[in-house]
């Protein structure tokens, strides 16, 4: 093109041109580094299964074009290189080469497999074969370079070979440790109801095949819940096992038979009622206790409650007769006296026959009981008259200050 330039001042001006011209653009688009390596399992079948590189820049702007060069050939089973083409707008191109390698070998599915530990030896049948896929999806099982059993630290070799005779190799390694190995994983829970005597020593073998007997860290009779530990020795090596112990007592002391009836005149003291006994799995002999309260002046069944040293009970009833007073003729003819009377907190019925006898108010209501020659204890009472029942039904007054 031509450029006409105007120079003014005032009313003058003055013009120059200039001549510019654009010569053809023959720059191709600029192409720096290398493209990295593309790694594939199987044969690539088409163009869209490789990643397009990004455009280089071009010395005039505009879009620059990326393909394959025309001579790539699809699919591409072997490993070699491929070249990209790029194209500005003016036809000008440079190329790029990228290296292709076709890896037809089969993967394994792990990446890395785990180290087989086991005690004494490695047989056929503790070890998982690993496994790898082919191009075609198929699942290959490994072979292993191994003779088994394997009893010293060493490496499988896994060889994955497919259909077409590809291969490929995966190593695992092996450990093997001299230890006990108990015959009884798990030790079973020991439960007894009140001690246990002697214990039954567990076992284990050494990798030679030798029994060895366990050592408990107790010694019998065990009576409290604990955990034992056994210990296995064989030479400067040793193994553990625990094994828990509870005592637990649940049985109720053991009952026979039914008590005797007892049947006591008047009234029947604690001294002179017998406490019976029981026989308790854990405790030996127990006695029991009454609930009764004494003097027992009526009829009545009383309870005995046996309980052991774990809480467990048992009981057993027992009837109690409790007949009338029966008085002499010479003390029939005497008169029991309250005594003194008026009373302050306490009184007494002064009898020459020891009997029960019944405190009542005035209209009826029993207030205590006790029997005659025993002081009372009167502080419970209100000021007032009162009444002394004997046992033939006799009625006493006296008067509580």
């Amino acid at each position: 093109t031509l450029i006409t330039w105007t120079y003014t001042h005032n009313s003058k001006s003055i013009v120059q041109t200039q001549t510019v011209t654009i010569t053809e653009d023959t720059t191709p688009p600029t192409v720096t580094g290398s493209l990295a390596a593309v790694t594939a399992q199987c044969p690539i079948n088409a163009e869209t299964d490789l990643t397009e590189p990004a455009a280089p820049a071009d010395n005039c702007g505009g879009t620059v074009n990326v393909a394959l060069k025309t001579d790539t050939t699809f699919p591409i089973t072997e490993s070699g290189t491929i070249t990209w083409v790029y194209t500005d707008e003016n036809g000008n191109m440079s190329e790029q080469t990228q290296d292709v390698t076709i890896n037809k070998a089969p993967v394994p599915v792990l990446p890395d497999l785990p180290v087989i530990s086991e005690a004494c030896k490695v047989e056929a049948g503790d070890v998982t074969a690993p496994e790898a896929t082919d191009c075609s999806g198929t699942t290959v099982t490994g072979t292993p370079d191994a003779a088994f059993p394997m009893t010293a630290n060493g490496v499988i070799t896994w060889t994955y070979e497919d259909n077409a005779g590809s291969t490929t190799t995966q190593t695992q390694e092996v450990t093997i440790t001299d230890v006990l190995v108990p015959e009884v994983n798990s030790l079973l829970l020991l439960n007894e109801q009140c001690e246990i005597a002697s214990l039954a020593a567990p076992t284990a073998r050494n990798c030679a095949g030798n029994t060895l007997t366990a050592e408990p860290d107790v010694t019998p009779p065990i009576t409290t819940n604990t955990t034992i530990t056994w210990t296995y020795t064989d030479g400067s090596k040793t193994a553990t096992q625990t094994q828990e112990v509870t005592i637990d007592d649940t049985m109720p002391p053991r009952v026979s038979g039914t008590l005797t009836a007892i049947t006591a005149a008047c009234s029947l003291a604690e001294d002179d009622l017998p406490e019976p006994t029981a026989t308790d799995n854990c405790d030996g002999t127990l006695t029991a206790e009454t609930d009764a309260s004494f003097p027992i002046m009526e009829s009545q069944t009383i309870t005995w409650t046996y309980r052991d040293k774990s809480g467990n009970e048992a009981t057993q009833t027992q009837k109690v007769t409790i007949t009338p007073c029966v008085l002499s003729a010479a003390d029939d003819a005497l008169e029991a006296v309250v005594f003194p009377n008026p009373s302050g907190r306490y009184v007494e019925v002064q009898s020459p026959v020891e009997s029960p006898i019944r405190v009542l108010s005035l209209g009826g209501e029993l207030v205590l009981k006790s029997t005659t020659n025993t002081r009372i204890d009167a502080a419970s009472l209100q000021s007032g008259l009162y009444l002394i029942q004997l046992p033939d039904g006799r009625l006493l007054k006296f008067i509580k200050q």
